[in-house]
């Protein structure tokens, strides 16, 4: 239960520290004169910018904590990497997809969710990849480490 209640403290704060990055990116790059939690649609939807942060810090700790529970699949060691791998793909697909549209990054329409599955799936095989050859050259050195014994 520790261990849970770890990873969604750490995810709470890494969702909020990501959020509120790309967000103060995002609205420079846009060219925005005030901050923007998202986007301008999205902030138009409450009382002000501190109501429309608030509620984005909420949905952006949700979604770290989406992603810090589901990491803790490749912990289970009975299953296939494939298997993982699916599981923890489906998982993050459809707890992220809901908070992304809640926070008006892109519309309720078939295109763009479309267009939003295409490019979750391209960023989910690259972060894979990427995972996977840092994991091979750590297997690797231990390997090497074990044999020189």
């Amino acid at each position: 239960m520790k261990k849970v209640i770890n990873r969604i403290m750490t995810g709470i704060v890494v969702g909020t520290f990501v959020g509120m990055i790309l967000s103060l990116i995002f609205s420079a790059l846009n060219g925005a004169t005030q901050y923007y939690p998202s986007s301008p649609a999205f902030v138009s939807h409450f009382n002000g910018s501190l109501t429309a942060t608030a509620v984005s810090v909420v949905i952006w700790s949700l979604i770290g904590t989406i992603f810090s529970l589901s990491s803790m699949i490749f912990s289970n060691t009975d299953w296939s990497i494939a298997k993982m791998t699916i599981i923890h793909l489906l998982i993050t697909y459809f707890g992220f997809l809901p908070l992304a549209i809640l926070s008006g990054w892109f519309p309720l329409s078939s295109p763009k969710i479309v267009s939003f599955t295409i490019i979750f799936l391209v960023v989910y095989f690259i972060i894979y990849t990427t995972m996977r050859r840092i994991a091979k050259r750590e297997i690797e050195a231990i390997n090497d480490q074990l044999r020189k014994q």
